[in-house]
């Protein structure tokens, strides 16, 4: 036999040695539970069963349930609840009753406890497969500290039947909202022809095979002795957790090895606040599997301190400790899920004790709660009412941009009645210098407030590679606020990025060019490898596929395609269905776009940008007399809200009630989440009913909250004009010719007054 005949033969073989291994591998779908585990692994089964991910959900029975059903009664937001327990087949069952959808008192059996520590919620199930989240919840921590009670989880919202938040809505739905990273291979199972639910899971808890994978094949080859470090029988090799070591001199340990960002894909899948673009798997990573979200308002405060919930990952990866290679299990025991070491000892595996835990770095009495690296590295912010929660970005504390930006510092989050003054004087006697302006914040916090000077400054800092890749992503995004050459040119070239988030934070920049602009610049890049980037593509494509030619066309039909598949994975929530319903009206399918509207709305009908944008599509639709109806209902749910007023006072401006309008305009100005667009129309409202010194004193306001706005700037200066109090136009012109020197408008004003 010829030397290649025996290549082919040896080839041929090890294929089908692989090709067996591999069919042992993919017959390990099974998942066997925790407690088979605990008889080779009794040391990590017994850390697991003490932690927050053993007892993430459990059956309502006499083991799990802390709170207290002893004939308690309570009453919150005039809603009357009765805690109570019966005795049924010998064992005990738990229920409540409380005000159900129609307002009426009711009976409800409480079906599983949802977590353990500082706060145990319950859960009840509805009819439809609907398992919801009681927003009254047991405060577990001692009575010491404030616990031993019950307590609402809205305390400040007025909690009504018809509330977004009141417990048989949408926003209590645990099969949404929850489920997924509270049980272990949960399959949700959603219907959407009857909006019901079959949600299944292989352990109701976060057990061992949540992290590991299903465990059949592993126990099979175990019990053959077949286990190698190569080949374990999971589906996913465990991450490999770095060493540290210092070198001479310095005061920082190094990683040695490779970077492994295996325990942080996995962990940051629920650790995360993130949307999922498809089903997860071992093999993909964090970035191939989610659309992470990015540092914004309202989520983080601008300079990426944790604000709302936003579970973890996004504050770590803003962190010098990420970038150097510090994972999970680096501070945590991944079992049992507490720090490895308590105190200062747990920084001191990286940082050298002689340099950081000292007076001379944190300039506090030793071992008193100052000296703590936490309580001013990791300061806490407390959520759900009880749950204090650390942040993982590793800040230093900035009293300089607290005082600027607003946002907060452990200096005085710990020194209770000192300011921030109290705290820059003492920083400062202790040689401790602020970046100032230097600090990207600030030109994060200008760029969401639409000033378009601050796009050189964003830029700088999005190009900045020292600084971590998530901020820098998130800066880039910032310029879809500000649009101008040097900004499109900045993020055509981060197309090019090695990075998925750069790349996609790139494209989301470019969504509010002219059409042909954004296809000439992105539709080279409709092949890019990234689910994440695909996904932000067709957001900003999909408009353009009926002006195409015909083969373009259908290169963004795939895109589309696939689009689909990532909504169906929450094509329970109302945000999706109205995502979904944009995209159709983008594609010219007024029917489809309807009838999406109507599903977010059948999921949660109070949910009020469904409301408001349904009630836009009649209006382009002539539909006038269901407009009315919809943006009543939205003001009734959400009377603060900006949008809702703005879009009820134009509505009542097309039916000539511009008196009666005014009202609705101007409260639209004043919420969080107003816009600049807001002011501008209703100083123009204000203007035509002969108000017009009001539109000036409104314009005057709206342009110190967002800087250098081209048409509020334009149309302060026509105002003034109008009123012959043109000698206090300058200022305005003078800001209108730095953001626009090139405009025809602001040349011949310039003219006009130079004279």
């Amino acid at each position: 036999m010829n030397r290649g005949a025996l290549v082919l033969i040896r080839v041929v073989l090890l294929c089908c040695a692989q090709l067996l291994l591999l069919t042992e591998l993919v017959r390990a779908a099974d998942f066997v539970g925790a407690a088979k585990c605990a008889s080779c692994h009794s040391t990590q089964f017994g850390q697991w069963h003490l932690s927050d991910h053993a007892k993430s959900m459990g059956e309502a029975n006499s083991e799990n349930v802390l709170g207290n059903f002893a004939k308690q009664k309570v009453t919150f937001h005039n809603m009357e609840s009765h805690f109570y327990t019966k005795q049924v087949d010998g064992g005990v069952e738990y229920f409540v009753n409380t005000i159900d959808s129609s307002g009426k008192a009711k009976e409800f059996q409480i079906k599983y406890t949802f977590g353990h520590f500082p706060l145990q919620q319950y859960l009840i199930e509805l009819e439809g497969g609907h398992i919801q989240a009681l927003n009254i919840a047991w405060d577990s921590r001692d009575k010491k500290t404030g616990g031993q009670r019950w307590f609402h989880l809205q305390p400040d919202e007025e909690i009504t039947t018809e509330h977004p938040f009141f417990w048989p809505r949408h926003f209590q739905n645990w099969n949404n909202r929850c489920a997924s990273c509270h049980s272990t291979n949960l399959e949700k199972n959603y219907n959407a022809a009857d909006h019901s639910y079959d949600t299944r899971f292989s352990e109701i808890n976060v057990a061992c095979e949540s992290c590991h994978g299903p465990a059949s094949t592993h126990r099979e080859m175990a019990a053959k002795g077949k286990l190698s470090k190569k080949n374990s029988g999971f589906d996913r090799a465990l991450p490999n957790k770095n060493k540290w070591q210092f070198s001479e001199g310095e005061a920082i340990a190094t990683a040695i090895g490779k970077k492994d960002r295996a325990e942080i894909d996995m962990c940051g899948r629920c650790h995360s606040l993130r949307v999922p673009l498809k089903k997860h798997h071992a093999t993909h990573s964090f970035l191939d599997t989610n659309d992470l979200h990015s540092i914004a308002s309202p989520f983080y405060f601008p300079d990426g301190q944790i604000r709302e919930e936003v579970f973890v990952l996004g504050s770590f990866m803003q962190s010098k400790m990420f970038h150097r290679g510090v994972t999970c299990s680096n501070c945590h025991n991944p079992h049992s899920g507490d720090i490895l070491v308590a105190g200062n000892a747990l920084c001191a595996q990286c940082h050298s004790t002689k340099v950081y835990d000292t007076p001379a770095h944190h300039h506090h009495p030793e071992a008193s709660s100052g000296a703590q690296c936490v309580n001013c590295h990791m300061p806490e912010r407390t959520y759900m009412g009880v749950d204090n929660r650390r942040d993982h970005s590793f800040t230093i504390p900035r009293p300089q941009l607290s005082f600027d930006l607003g946002v907060p510092n452990a200096c005085v989050g710990c020194h209770q009645g000192k300011d921030n003054a109290w705290a820059l004087e003492n920083l400062g006697k202790w040689g401790v210098q602020e970046q100032g302006e230097a600090h990207w914040a600030y030109a994060h916090q200008k760029a969401e407030s639409g000033d378009v000077l601050a796009s050189r400054q964003v830029i700088a800092h999005a190009a900045d590679e020292s600084l971590p890749e998530y901020i820098r992503a998130s800066l880039l995004r910032d310029l879809a606020f500000m649009p101008s050459r040097i900004s499109v040119e900045f993020a055509q070239k981060q197309l090019r990025s090695a990075s998925p988030l750069m790349r996609q934070a790139a494209i989301s920049s470019l969504q509010s060019l002219p059409p042909q602009t954004r296809w000439k610049m992105l539709s080279l890049h409709l092949d890019d490898p990234s689910p994440l980037v695909r996904f932000q593509l067709t957001q900003a494509l999909a408009e353009l596929v009926s002006t195409l030619p015909e083969n373009d066309s259908r290169k963004i039909e795939k895109l589309i395609e696939e689009y689909r598949r990532v909504m169906a994975l929450s094509a329970d929530s109302p945000a999706t269905r109205l995502n979904l319903a944009n995209l159709e009206m983008q594609l010219g399918n007024v029917d489809a776009a309807e009838n999406e509207f109507k599903q977010a709305m059948r999921i949660e009908s109070n949910y009020v940008p469904a409301i408001i944008n349904l009630a836009d599509f009649y209006r382009g639709s002539g539909k006038d007399a269901k407009v009315e109806p919809l943006l009543k209902r939205a003001l009734a749910i959400a009377p603060d809200s900006g949008a809702a007023n703005h879009s009820y006072g134009l509505f009542l401006v097309r039916q000539k009630k511009y008196n009666e309008s005014l009202a609705y305009l101007k409260r639209a100005t004043e919420p969080e989440d107003a816009t600049p667009r807001f002011s501008f129309v209703y100083a123009i409202a204000l203007d035509n009913q002969g108000k017009t010194a009001l539109a000036v004193s409104t314009l005057e306001k709206a342009n110190k909250q967002w800087q250098h706005q081209y048409d509020l700037l334009m149309l302060q200066i026509r105002f003034l004009e109008k009123l012959g109090r043109s000698d206090q136009v300058l200022p305005y012109l003078s800001k209108l010719s730095a953001i626009a020197p090139g405009s025809p408008d602001v040349k011949a004003m310039i003219n006009k007054y130079a004279r």
